[in-house]
């Protein structure tokens, strides 16, 4: 690295986002200045185009430096299966020595603490005019957050100037991963560079243990790999590995979390658990060692990408990144390779469709074979209402039932703030494993019909006003009625008086209007409390368990203090 490589860098951004880039609030400053603020936006611009997939144009207007910037130099937002905000600053640097400082660190930690908590005063026009858009992103509760540094400085940052963002980031992501954090150095920006220039084409070696074969046309190999191995096919090739996938890697999916465990908790059992990986590729070599020997060969593959499996592909990655090293070493990932050196044209595209569209059967299938849910189904009938239970059943009309996935909520927000959590976290995990709690607290042979309609309606009277009040706040209140909605639910059901939910005779109206009464009042109270206590990114706040218990007890405190007045 040296001047060599800044010359091209700086050529490159000169040829791309440079020219698109808006120095219009510079015009008192020096030629000199003038051009090193654009090349910092045009580099922190250059990256939006490779990581976001921005075009120069777009990119160069995602661009935010400026006075009062508050630390953070771009912003873009990719609206996919899974919508991505890429937070960025940079660091332009013609000697290309030194990394970010602390001090740089610091200051774009704090944009970023301010961003999500949606601090818009503290941030300058630019982003400003973006507010309406931004609010919506935030509120967006599949949001995964990118979080970009990039410098022209040679050296890896620095333990300590890494270690401050990474530990607030660390917060963000309690439980679940929310961001993350690059560090893009000056030798990862040529890399960008490189790879434009240079064929996505990916060759592995694999070491296939207890392989097969299937004589085509179309030919092709199967057998199991090492965790730590497919790990590393991501780790090394990126993006590129799941060009022909129909999604990329799911960060927030509840399945990836399950597998997740899986590889950290019983690692031997990852084999009989997972579906494995499905690759195509424009041809299969296998090397002479081993002959014809099945227990181990060594395969040569050209042109690979995986087409299904792209989830168990970034989970294993994923564990690698936390250091599961010892875990994904005792992994055995099922996988097949598919050539198309002899295929009809159409068919990657055809097996990329087979294997993407094949109905997967989980736990919210297997409800329908517990007995109690049948109970349950019969009980509603008898007073003409429907409850459904399996997947695919049609949902019935409001005001005549309801169906499973709502009534577990329901009974979920009424018993407890963690059962709270858990639907806002990862609902399925209340039905996953139907044999044990969650799931037989919520249903069992005590749990009555009428119980279960009666707070399915309690729980939608307060989705329904959190829906209406949500036009009139602030946005700090706007995201603890989005996020915090289960939690809110729970604390209307502690303020209720329930002793007649499973009467028939009991009016339920007048409870229903109550609930629709404590809605609001619970949040504004629950906001205070929250912004006390914690503040910060309330999409993170809402999924730990720990502290919505905590706010649960402190809301549920101080509204009682109140009736008392």
């Amino acid at each position: 690295m040296g001047d060599l490589h800044v010359a091209q860098i700086k050529r490159r951004l000169k040829d791309t986002t440079y020219p698109h880039i808006d120095v219009s609030d510079l015009g008192a400053h020096s030629a000199e200045h003038v051009e090193q603020a654009q090349l910092t936006r045009a580099l922190a611009a250059f990256v939006l185009t490779k990581v976001a997939r921005q075009s120069d144009e777009d990119a160069a207007r995602s661009v935010t430096d400026g006075p009062d910037d508050n630390g953070i130099d771009a912003i873009a937002y990719v609206d996919s299966e899974t919508p991505r905000l890429y937070v960025v600053q940079s660091k332009w640097s013609d000697a290309g020595t030194k990394g970010a400082s602390l001090e740089d660190m610091m200051k774009f930690q704090k944009g970023l603490a301010d961003l999500v908590s949606m601090n818009w005063a503290r941030f300058n026009d630019k982003v400003n005019a973006r507010v309406p858009e931004l609010d919506d992103i935030l509120l967006n509760t599949d949001l995964r957050i990118e979080v970009i540094f990039a410098s022209m400085g040679t050296p890896a940052v620095a333990d300590n100037v890494r270690g401050h963002m990474d530990d607030y980031v660390a917060t963000l992501n309690e439980p679940t991963e929310v961001a993350v954090f690059s560090y893009a150095n000056q030798g990862f920006i040529y890399k960008l560079l490189v790879d434009e220039t240079r064929s996505s084409q990916i060759d592995l070696t694999v070491e296939l243990s207890d392989w097969g074969r299937l004589e085509g046309p179309p030919d092709a190999v199967y057998g199991h790999v090492s965790g730590t191995e497919v790990a590393g096919w991501l780790r090394d090739h990126g993006d590129f590995l799941l060009s022909r996938n129909v999604r990329v890697v799911l960060p927030n999916s509840e399945v990836n979390n399950s597998v997740l465990e899986t590889i950290v908790d019983t690692p031997e059992n990852f084999w009989y658990f997972n579906n494995g990986v499905t690759a195509l590729c424009e041809s299969i070599d296998k090397a002479p060692a081993g002959g014809p020997e099945r227990r181990q060969g060594t395969f040569g593959l050209k042109g690979v990408s995986v087409v299904n499996g792209a989830q168990t592909v970034g989970t294993l990655a994923r564990a690698l990144r936390q250091g599961k090293q010892a875990e994904l070493d005792s992994v055995r990932v099922m996988v097949r390779f598919i050539s198309l050196e002899s295929a009809p044209e159409d068919f990657g595209k055809r097996v990329t469709r087979a294997t993407n569209t094949q109905n997967v059967i989980g736990g919210r299938d297997f409800v329908g074979l517990d007995p109690e849910q049948a109970r349950l189904r019969d009980d509603f009938s008898v007073d003409n209402l429907t409850y459904a239970i399996r997947s695919g059943e049609a949902r019935p009309e409001p005001d005549k039932g309801c169906e499973f996935g709502e009534a577990a909520v329901a009974l979920a927000c009424a018993q407890s703030a963690s059962l709270a959590t858990q639907a806002k976290r990862e609902v399925s995990r209340l039905w996953d494993d139907t044999t044990k709690s969650p799931y037989k607290s919520l249903f069992n042979a005590k749990t009555n019909h009428l119980r279960v309609w009666r707070s399915v309606q309690i729980l939608r009277a307060v989705d329904q006003e959190l829906d209406r009040l949500r036009t009139g706040l602030d946005n700090r209140t706007k995201g603890y009625a989005v996020h915090g909605n289960r939690l809110i639910a729970h604390m209307v059901f502690a303020q209720l008086d329930l002793a007649g939910i499973q009467d028939h005779a009991a009016d339920w109206a007048p409870t229903l209007a109550q609930a629709t009464e404590l809605t609001a009042k619970v949040l504004h109270t629950m906001k205070d409390k929250g912004e006390a206590e914690y503040g910060g990114y309330t999409a993170s706040l809402f999924k730990n368990a720990t502290k919505t218990d905590r706010l649960a007890t402190l809301t549920i405190d101080a509204l009682e203090v109140e009736h008392v007045r």
